[in-house]
């Protein structure tokens, strides 16, 4: 495999870590929403639920392109085998404990509230019940991301010889597009949590900035950030406009992230907040040791903090505006967002537990 044209002596990844913090950013503001499902009549309501949803719905596929990004460079550097083992010790292993630690205190929530109103605590579990459960964490929250991820760069490596084809990359472009399309066909479930082969095309493309990278510095410099950032807008109305049109015909799933015009979004969004460069000052906040961490704790935060702050504020939201669901998911990405910032930070503290919030 050649690696003539990879020159990492020259690139500066600072702009990996501001961006990594900045889509994390986005993803737990997109978790702090509680618009899923909502209907609202008016269209000043609908304007704001999309708009909560999508400003920030190019996390996702930026965090792929920036895992392609840096698997450019570890792959001339490691074995299969020696990236494997890493993944497994710094990505697997810490997915895992938290993914335990949902569990389990989904199912403390479920044994109070049985001890509440007299019934037997232990009636819910069974191993088909626990392995349900286990089911819907993997696949229907946050934690996706990880096994999705490892998917994708098994399969690269798998094709790892053709790493660099064009042909390669064309192959992957159409599966993506197909789950693109899918959200009209229905042919398999739209999720895009199940995915599986959805993804596999930016962390290509990552691999393929990181190959030229001095190519697409250049591109980007002599672009002018007024017409980025007018085309950035433009995606931003189009996605908008579809996810409007999909409320009615895939009221399930209207805000995919596998949506072309999201797609055109996101990756627009990926040359513009590169484009700002240094102008994000995102190093004082250590991105690299907070952003995995917050990525595998505000989901349980959301989960099981969350209700408990709400009920004895007696937070509803049946019969509620839009405006009230814009007011509760601030308030929720607030309290997340900080309370996983502190978790990490006292687990950073501990050298024996750092594995706990991988890298």
């Amino acid at each position: 495999m050649s690696t003539s044209n990879i020159n990492p002596s020259k690139i500066n990844y600072d702009f990996i870590d501001s961006l990594r913090f900045i889509s994390m950013f986005g993803i737990v503001m997109e978790h702090s929403s509680f618009f899923f499902g909502a209907k609202f009549n008016t269209l000043n309501e609908k304007i704001v639920q999309i708009f909560s949803l999508q400003v920030f719905k190019f996390g996702t596929i930026i965090f792929f392109l920036l895992a392609g990004f840096l698997i450019g460079d570890k792959f001339t550097k490691y074995s299969t085998k020696e990236y494997l083992q890493r993944r497994v010790k710094n990505t697997l292993k810490p997915w895992l404990f938290w993914v335990i630690i949902l569990l389990i205190t989904n199912y403390l929530d479920i044994i109070v509230k049985n001890l509440k109103y007299g019934d037997n605590p232990f009636l819910t579990i069974s191993i088909p019940k626990v392995l349900l459960s286990i089911e819907n964490i993997v696949f229907n929250t946050s934690f996706w991301f990880i096994p999705n991820f490892l998917v994708c760069i098994a399969i690269l490596l798998l094709f790892r010889r053709y790493l660099y084809s064009i042909k390669l990359g064309a192959a992957l472009l159409l599966l993506s597009l197909f789950y693109s399309v899918n959200l009209y066909i229905d042919v398999i479930p739209t999720s895009h949590t199940t995915a599986l082969f959805g993804f596999i095309f930016y962390l290509w493309l990552g691999v393929q900035i990181n190959k030229y990278y001095d190519q697409f510095k250049s591109i980007v410099g002599k672009t002018s950030m007024s017409l980025i950032f007018i085309l950035l807008i433009v995606a931003f109305a189009l996605a908008s406009l579809e996810s409007y049109y999909l409320l009615k015909l895939l009221p399930a799933d209207p805000f995919n992230t596998l949506r072309i015009t999201n797609i055109i979004y996101s990756l627009l969004s990926f040359v513009f907040l590169y484009k700002l460069g240094s102008k994000i000052q995102i190093k004082r906040f250590n991105p690299s040791i907070f952003t995995f961490g917050i990525y595998l704790v505000h989901q349980i935060l959301v989960f099981r903090l969350m209700p408990l702050i709400f009920r004895p504020l007696h937070v509803g939201f049946e019969n509620k505006s839009a405006y009230y669901f814009l007011g509760i998911q601030l308030m929720t990405f607030f309290i997340v967002y900080t309370g996983s910032i502190l978790i990490v930070s006292m687990i950073n503290k501990m050298p024996k537990a750092r594995w706990l919030i991988g890298r």
